[in-house]
Parts: structure tokens; sequence; C-alpha cells
């Protein structure tokens, strides 16, 4: 919805996108006012301690430390992404212990904890800055070149994994991934970015924002990506590649207008993406050039304030989204062009009350109390050859939730989270959905979680047309429940090191998949479990290092492992300063076991470099690299129907950012 996340002071003390130090957030003790540094000094400080003391908001819809917090919560920063190079969303997503991001080419497919993904993410709720993005016609959740906003304009980006509907309802299956957004303070003034790559590919960002004396402030930005040849898809024979190749291409554009002021939020925004490809014509085979286009656009308003004794927050949003496949057609006499159309245009609102009771630390609480209506205006899909009548069929729905959390301080670092919700839909079946976390934090930056919560998916409205042209069975709601374990905490005597390590398990019944005899069928139980455990810390003047290790038990309803779910998987990430010339490297990479689906596919490892080069705060000089070495490997999207894709080769990219008003 339209919420203005409201994050501490302290984890909003960022520098401008410069990728040079921030200062530390929390865990350091405060320096006598006769010892106070001087703005540049802070501006200049690193960040220290553990990723415990960000502050998150994803798990309980309310800012707090991340290990207070009644789910573990993984963020990537804004810091992170200037110095990785990451060029987008999935780039973002990758570097997350257990998400894994799958490619078919055209739409980027996100697996968690070895969990198939769906057609297009339908398990995993996206949230901007709290508007929820998930459209109304196949679930689909953005997660990289389509995705809403620039890369750039990312503040952070929160997952928090497990069910997530006792506070969001339905998509968050799997978990839910908010993505935050920069404010005026970090994009005062003009800025720009431009980058090239070999085969011809650039992609340009501006954007201004402003800080007015009264608080107020407005930011506004575009950006565009053009790659003329994005690759073929599935190892294509090279006696093919000079008539393909010209075929395949990759456009986007996106523009966004936002502003606050006095608790108030508004924002509006579009983004187009056209990606061109080869198909055959059906009756002579020949190939030709088909035209495959996303259009989003979204405008939201909100406001946050008290009432009495209430914290208040109030959200309104439209939304529209339209996916179109163009393609030649020759069978008629005359060559024609065929068009598929989904469109849906739909409504949200939503209302949360928050109030805490009582002052000692052994007895207050806090109480949640929230609604969310979403009005499901048009879904429409629309098929035709152009210049005959279109034929449609148009549907409408709507749905209401219901949800109550009490956050209980048992002690000043000890607290017990009940909640639960209730979504219906209108004749439809509805769903309830609890539950429960006990958080112990014996001191800052440490704590043991223990979650446990239930979760729940209805059949989309794609899913359920197909199988309602068919004459086959009505789908029954995908339910998810989950028991997790996890703690996190720093290492004694490794001061700037902590450690985090989980262990779950999750129960999946009525899971939607592609069926035989018909589009879809609901598969009886499929069943994961597995632990993570991860490292991370920071010393000298700037360097980091992360390591995180997943192992994971996946097994689908008759007993085999799922498709093209790997049994462990390694991620690592290293920034390191090289001396005081202003370059940094930095390599993050992951490494997958062999996974198993229509065919085994070959474990395999992947690291990608990046060197940041700030000669100034005006100016940023990049250069980075994908699959360092070149190796060729194949990887399967995990929608079930799309062949795996095979990838090889080094993929370049150089740029520069310049930022108008730094100091």
């Amino acid at each position: 919805m339209a919420a203005a996340l409201l994050i501490s002071s302290a984890a909003a003390a960022q520098t401008p996108d410069t990728g040079l130090p921030a200062p530390a957030v929390t865990g350091v003790a405060a320096p006598e006012a006769a010892e106070l540094p001087s703005l540049e000094d802070l501006l200049r400080t690193e960040r220290r301690g553990a990723a415990a003391d960000v502050a998150v908001s994803t798990a309980s819809r309310q800012a707090q430390s991340a290990d207070l917090a009644p789910a573990v919560t993984r963020v990537v920063t804004r810091q992170d992404i200037t110095r990785l190079g990451l060029r987008n969303l999935g780039d973002v997503l990758r570097l997350m212990p257990g998400l894994e991001v799958r490619e078919d080419g055209e739409v980027s497919r996100v697996a968690v904890r070895g969990v198939a993904p769906g057609d297009f993410n339908g398990r995993v709720l996206f949230l901007l800055d709290g508007l929820r993005l998930n459209d109304n016609i196949y679930d689909a959740g953005p997660a990289n070149r389509e995705f809403f906003v620039d890369v750039g304009l990312i503040e952070r980006v929160e997952f928090t994994p497990g069910p997530g509907s006792a506070l969001y309802g339905g998509n968050a299956l799997l978990g839910v991934i908010n993505i935050v957004t920069r404010h005026a303070d970090t994009l005062a003034g003009p800025q720009g970015q431009v980058s090239f790559a070999p085969r011809g590919q650039v992609a340009t960002r501006l954007s201004y924002g402003q800080r007015l004396d009264s608080g107020a402030e407005w930011t506004a930005a575009f950006s565009s990506e053009h790659e003329p040849h994005p690759g073929l898809q599935f190892g294509e024979p090279q006696e093919y590649h000079a008539q393909l190749l010209p075929l395949e291409w990759d456009r986007v554009q996106r523009w966004s207008v936002g502003a606050r002021a006095s608790g108030w939020t508004a924002r509006v925004g579009e983004v187009w993406r056209d990606r061109g490809t080869y198909s055959f014509l059906p009756n002579s085979g020949d190939i030709t050039g088909s035209v495959n286009a996303m259009r989003e656009r979204y405008a939201q308003t909100g406001w946050e304030g008290t009432a009495g004794d209430w914290d208040l927050h109030l959200g309104v949003a439209w939304q529209e989204s339209r996916y179109r496949a163009d393609q030649a057609d020759d069978t008629t006499q005359d060559l024609r062009t065929s068009r598929f159309e989904a469109l849906g245009r739909w409504w949200l609102a939503e209302l949360r009350l928050a109030r805490s009771w009582g002052g000692d630390a052994g007895n207050s609480h806090t109480t949640t109390f929230g609604m969310d209506w979403q009005r499901d205006k048009t879904q429409r899909f629309r098929y035709e050859l152009i210049g005959d009548p279109p034929s449609d069929e148009n549907y409408a729905a709507q749905r209401l939730g219901f949800y109550l959390q009490d956050e209980w301080r048992l002690a000043e670092r000890q607290r017990l989270v009940l909640g639960v919700r209730q979504d219906g839909v209108h004749g439809g079946e509805s769903s309830w959905n609890p539950r429960a976390a006990w958080v112990w934090s014996p001191v800052p930056g440490q704590s043991l979680k223990v979650m446990w919560g239930t979760a729940f998916r209805a059949p989309n409205r794609f899913e359920q047309a197909l199988n309602e042209s068919a004459r086959a069975d009505p789908l029954r709601p995908e339910r998810l429940r989950t028991l997790e374990v996890a703690w996190q905490g720093r290492i004694p005597g490794l001061e700037g090191w902590s450690w985090q390590g989980s262990w779950f398990t999750s129960h999946l019944t009525n899971l939607i998949e592609r069926g035989r005899a018909q589009p879809f069928a609901n598969t009886a139980v499929a069943q994961s479990r597995g632990a993570e455990l991860g490292v991370q810390g920071q010393w000298g003047k700037g360097w980091q290092l992360q390591l995180s290790a997943l192992g994971q038990h996946n097994r689908a309803a008759d007993g085999s492992r799922q498709a093209y779910s790997p049994a462990r998987t390694l991620k690592w990430m290293l920034q390191v300063p090289l001396a005081d010339t202003g370059l940094r490297l930095s390599l993050n990479g992951w490494a997958t076991s062999e996974r198993q689906g229509d065919e085994r596919l070959p474990g395999y490892a992947q690291t990608r470099a990046h060197l940041l080069w700030q000669p100034s705060r005006r100016w940023d000089v990049f250069v980075g690299a994908d699959n360092v070495g070149g190796r060729a490997y194949s990887e399967s999207s995990g929608a079930g129907y799309a062949a795996p894709r095979r990838l090889e080769g080094t993929r370049w990219q150089a740029g520069v950012t310049w930022r108008g008003d730094a100091p």
C-alpha cells in the first residue's frame, strides 16, 4: 500500500549515494559533547556492526531493529548496490540467502529455499514502499528489468522468508520482498548515470530531488535500458545465429514523480518493457520476429499521523498491468498478426492502527489492527487476429482482509508476538492465518527467534480461467505451514563480525502446478526442510566479507525432489578498498549443486566483479563483469514448461555516475 515507511533516524543517516562510508547506526557509544565529530567526519565514517542493527519494517509493518523483529529479515542497502555494481532488482535478490533468481530470457522467477517459483512469482509478495505490486491476472511479481523503479533509486531491499499471510494476506506464501526507495536527502539536486556494454547495451538514469525549508520534498526520475542482442535462449545451433540474433532485443523505460509533506505521500509512475524475440510461423515453420510488451502504471497516496493515542496510516492506490504478445500468423490466406492481451486494473485501500499499552517493560504491549481491500475492476483476456473483432473474456473480483497483531514485551529484551488475519474473496472461500513468534535478545545485536505461521495463495485469474475453459476441476487455495528457529549475534572477541543460523521446516498442500490431464491441478503435499548459516564481518579501512550456505531437502508429492531444486547453495561477497586511491574492488557470486528436473543440470559457480573509482563526491567511474571466466552453465526457470536455458561468456559493463549537488 501507499506507506511512508518509518525508519529510525539512525538507520536513515546514510551518506549520499557515493558509495563512500556511511555512519554507524547502533551499537556504538555516543561521544561526549566535546568530542562530537564534524559533519564531514560523520559522512566518512564506515558503517560497522551487525546487520541486526539495521531498522526494518517488513516483519511487523512497523519500524524496529532487526534483532527484535519477529522474523528473520535480510537487507541489501543502497551502499551495497553502488559498491557491487548491481544492475537490476534480480541482481539484488541474488545476494540474499535463501533466494534464487531463475531466468528464461524474458521474465525473472524467484524461488525461495528451493521451492518452485510458479509461473510469475505469485508465491512471493512484492512491495514498493509498502505498495502491493503483484498484479490481479497472474499474481505476477516484477523481479528484474520489468520492476517499477531503477535500481539506482533504491534505498534498501528487505526480504523476510516464511509465511507472511497473517499480516499481508495472499501471495505472501513463501516470503515478502519490500523495496524501499530513496528520499530527497539522498537524491538532492540533479543526478545522472550512463552505462555501456560491448554488445551495444546502453542504460541511462536521470533524477532530481529537492527538500524545501518547510520539510516538504519531491523527487522525479527517468531511466531507460536498451539491449539490441540479449543472447539466444536455449543453445540454438551456430548456423542459425545470424538469422535469430537480430530478432532478439530488449527495451525498458520508467518514470516516476513523488512528493512528501506533513505526513502525506504521493507518487505516480509507469514502466514500459518491449521484448523482441523470434518465433515460428504455425504452417510454414519459417522464422519471424514477435514482440512481447509489458506496461505497468500506478498512482498512490497515503497519510501517517496520530489519532488520539493511536498511530494511524491510511493509503489508497490504483494500478494497471497490461501484457501483450504479437506474433505473425500464416493460418489464413494472408500473413497477419495474432495478438494475445491480458489487462488488469485494480484499486487498493488500507487502514492501519497501532497503539502501545502500559508503561513497564514487563507488561507493556503494542496492538496493531488493520484492514485492506482490493477491487479488481478489470481482469480481461483478449484474443484476436488484427483486423477482425476481438474475442474477450472479462472478469471482476474483490477481496477484503482484516488482521490483528499483539506484541507483548515480556521483559526488556524479550517479546511474544501473536497475530491472525482473515481474508475473504467475493464468491470464494475465506482463509484464516495465524502467526506466533517468541524473540529473546539478551544483548543488543543478538537474538533467538522461534517462529510459527501459516499462509495461503488463492488460484489467480489466469489459472482459474484456463481450468474453466477446459472444464477442469476447480482449484483449491495453496496452504503453507512453517516452523523456524533462528539465532543471530556478534562473534565474541571479533569486533565487527557476526553470524546467523536458522533451521526451518515447511508443509505445503494443494500446490498448484501444470497438470497432465488439465491446464492446472492441485498436487497433494510438498515438504521442505533445511538450514542456513551465514557469517559477515568488517575490518580495517573498509574491508567486508559475507558468506552464507543453505542446505535444503525439498520433496514433491510423489516423494521425488522438487524440479530443479538444488540441495546446496553457497553465496559470497567481498569488498576490498585499494589503498587510498579511491578505488574499491568488489566480488560476489554463488555456487549451486546439481538440479534434477526433466533433465539433469550439473552444479556450477559464478563470480561477478566490480571496480569502482570515486575521484570526488560528484563522480563515480565503474567497470564490472558478470560470469568472470566465461564458463558455460545451464539454468531452469522452474516454470514447468520452459526448457533450461544455456548461458555462457563474460558480460561486461562500464559507466559513470554524476551528482550535481554533492558537497
